[in-house]
């Protein structure tokens, strides 16, 4: 990534500031707008904005050739609050008043998140969120190292009110981390954010809305890509029949689809939810009762990796659903590679797989093991964990089996021979090539050569069955 570079400090610190003015003249201008008293906390920020730019402008100057990860000039330059492209449907609609919404705490992880990407966040949050309807803003520190993320951080947020830090002294993980989060929440409705989204107008609300007419949804926003680089959105929010759902392959990996003909028809009009077999993880809300009732996460998954998949999985088998909400619109940056460090090795996110396969997913669990052969050794060696409480928990709500889910919420998943004949990998002895799926093909992309690696995953997805059909 790229980082500040000296000749042009000055010049980047100008415009951090600048925006950061502009920003508050906004909020100076919403805030008069608002009746007497109802958003407390902004006046304060809008007080307060000559310290609250000294902070921001020494942070600046501190951190701007060490900002890890993200382009850290990116987010202080782009325009914030750009407003998004709804469905008039959406702009038309009106959301459940009597009884009220009920209110939400906002959950952000971060790990040595760049300040200005981290505050780009917190104050969309703040800026689009009815007062009435935002309990708290969490920020949860998985043990960042970054000296910037420590006091100064702590000290930044006192002003926000509603904004506070808890902080994990050891490095464990998004799925822990959460779960401290939701331990000191009190909101009626959990949020999670990841730490690198913008929150438009209306964002919330349709959220919220959705969990108040029915309680068991988990439900997502309809995201908007925020260029890795420049911040500026390179993907406008989606309508029509371009919205795309979650999905899952053979190898548990999580990815999207352009939404089927037969959900495409069930919905009413644009403001519909759309049921989704799986979702990305990374943003949702879902009733905080009902996120206990669940199960809340696996808490002997480690750092991060098939969460998202295996709450999927759970939701719709033990009575609940995943839907994306699309007149709730948040942007969000889509790294080009993990930023997760893994103190034990990347062999947890197979770990973790593992662990979803042996609860949830019953004889179709050797599919998964065919094509993860590191999965596979964890499951005969059974070096993936106690699993005994989340099989209780199966037999506690009275769950569905997997023949269930895929018959019923994903029946457009093509489903290989539990026992085929053959299967492994395509070989032309000739070239040493082997067929290969490809990367991020989940589905409609042709197959290519590539060379033999022997590690299983793409080129091991092949099986032949018994009418000598291959798959």
């Amino acid at each position: 990534m790229r980082l500040f570079r000296r000749r042009y400090s000055t010049l980047k610190v100008a415009l951090a500031g600048a925006v950061f003015v502009l920003f508050l003249f906004i909020l100076q201008k919403d805030v008069g707008s608002k009746e007497p008293g109802e958003e407390p906390w902004l006046r304060n920020i809008v007080q307060g904005k000559g310290q609250v730019l000294d902070l921001m402008l020494g942070a600046v100057r501190d951190l701007r050739d060490s900002m890890p990860r993200l382009q850290i000039g990116a987010p202080d330059r782009a325009s914030p609050f750009t407003p998004p492209i709804l469905s008039p449907r959406c702009i038309d609609q009106k959301f459940k008043r009597c009884p009220p919404l009920p209110t939400t705490s906002v959950v952000i992880v971060f790990h040595n998140e760049a300040w200005s990407t981290l505050l780009r966040t917190v104050y969309s949050v703040l800026h689009s969120s009815p007062a009435r309807l935002l309990r708290e803003v969490i920020l949860v520190d998985d043990a960042s190292t970054d000296e910037y993320l420590k006091e100064e951080l702590d000290r930044y947020v006192e002003q926000l009110q509603i904004v506070r830090v808890v902080r994990q002294r050891e490095r464990k993980g998004l799925i822990t981390a959460r779960l401290l989060g939701a331990s000191v929440a009190s909101g009626e409705v959990l949020t999670f954010l990841d730490a690198h989204c913008e929150c438009f107008h209306g964002w919330l609300e349709p959220l919220l809305s959705r969990i108040a007419e029915e309680p068991t949804a988990v439900v997502s926003p309809d995201i908007a890509t925020i260029d890795l680089n420049t911040f500026e959105f390179s993907k406008p929010v989606q309508n029509g029949k371009q919205h795309s759902r979650g999905n899952f392959d053979w190898s548990l990996t999580f990815g999207w689809e352009v939404v089927p003909a037969r959900e495409r028809q069930r919905r009413k009009d644009e403001t519909f939810p759309i049921k989704s077999p799986t979702f990305a993880g990374g943003l949702f809300a879902i009733s905080r009762s009902y996120f206990e009732h669940i199960g809340s996460y696996d808490d002997q998954m480690e750092i991060w990796g098939g969460e998202n998949v295996e709450m999927s999985f759970r939701v719709w088998q033990c009575g609940g659903q995943v839907e994306i909400i699309p007149c709730s619109v948040v942007g969000h940056v889509f790294r080009s590679k993990s930023p997760h460090t893994f103190p034990k090795g990347t062999q947890v996110i197979s770990r973790n797989q593992v662990r979803l396969a042996e609860v949830w997913m019953d004889d179709y669990k050797e599919i998964f093991y065919r094509r993860n052969q590191q999965a596979s050794q964890m499951a005969r060696e059974k070096t993936f964990g106690d699993i005994t409480e989340r099989r209780r928990l199966r037999e506690r709500l009275h769950c569905r089996n997997f023949t269930w889910y895929l018959q019923n919420v994903y029946p457009e998943m093509f489903v290989p021979d539990l026992t085929p004949t053959f299967y492994g990998a395509i070989k032309n002895e000739g070239t040493k090539s082997c067929l290969d799926v490809g990367e991020n093909n989940h589905g409609g992309k042709p197959l290519i050569m590539y060379p033999c690696h022997g590690l299983g995953g793409n080129q091991e997805e092949f099986s032949l069955n018994g009418t000598k059909e291959s798959s």
